[in-house]
């Protein structure tokens, strides 16, 4: 039910766009906006549907929602062409391959969008375009979000990785708002942004999950895979896996434990 009441939304938020662009033309600053608020929403929403095993529901909602924001991208013919590309290459695949392909086309959209234009030091001298914390770099809180949606898409989904451990934990709605909420605290705290984690400490928040290095090891391969996808370099990549590798002796239990 929730999954169709977004999809109403979409489309009506994407005519609403043309219908506004026929009597004055939006700029592009404001259709930017507006593709950027749909494709958000629907990326969140997937990720929930797709976690709860409907991969053809998760499908159909992406696919409801390029289709929507699509036409909204004429004055970014490159993104709009690569959209489409993607699209097609999903009518192929099984639903939930064919909902990674299209997440990744949403998520394309999201990270060229999201941003915003970049000021051009040589025109402003006033601006000052260096980054001084490993949050920054990491995109702050819109990037680093975007970081643990996508992280946790695959990890649910790697069984190497046993993210619910066998079945035991199971991630609606409220439980993966509350997992996303903990990390992007966590991540903010360790990487000097402006959120301080709420949670238990490693140990205790881990206790009895008898996560085993090996698990550990393949949810940080994820990770990386995950940080270069989203375009982080290479130098941030090393330095936010040496923090989180710290972590290992509190997170982890030798199999004979």
């Amino acid at each position: 039910m929730r999954t169709r009441a977004l999809s109403a939304v979409v489309v009506f938020l994407a005519c609403g766009a043309i219908a506004s662009a026929e009597e004055k033309p939006l700029d592009r600053t404001e259709l930017d906006r507006r593709v950027v608020r749909i494709v958000y929403e629907s990326a969140l929403l997937g990720t929930d549907v797709f976690n709860a095993g409907k991969h053809d529901e998760c499908y159909r909602l992406y696919q409801g929602t390029l289709l929507a924001v699509i036409p909204l991208l004429d004055h970014r013919p490159k993104l709009a062409a690569s959209a489409k590309e993607k699209m097609d290459k999903a009518k192929g695949l099984k639903a939930a391959e064919g909902a990674f392909a299209l997440r990744e086309a949403l998520d394309d959209i999201q990270h060229e969008i999201a941003p915003g234009p970049k000021t051009d030091p040589k025109t402003d001298p006033k601006v000052e375009p260096k980054k001084t914390t490993l949050w920054d770099r990491l995109g702050g809180e819109t990037g680093v979000t975007k970081i643990i949606n996508d992280l946790l898409v695959v990890a649910i989904e790697d069984k190497k990785v046993n993210l619910l451990r066998d079945g035991k934990y199971k991630l609606d709605a409220k439980g993966t708002a509350h997992l996303k909420k903990m990390l992007l605290e966590m991540v903010s705290e360790v990487t000097g942004g402006p959120m301080k984690y709420s949670g238990k400490d490693m140990k205790s928040a881990h206790a009895g999950m008898k996560i085993t290095p090996e698990e550990f090891d393949a949810f940080g391969a994820l990770m990386i895979e995950t940080l270069k996808k989203n375009k982080i370099a290479q130098a941030d990549i090393d330095e936010l896996m040496k923090i989180v590798g710290a972590t290992k002796p509190a997170i982890t239990e030798s199999k004979e434990n």
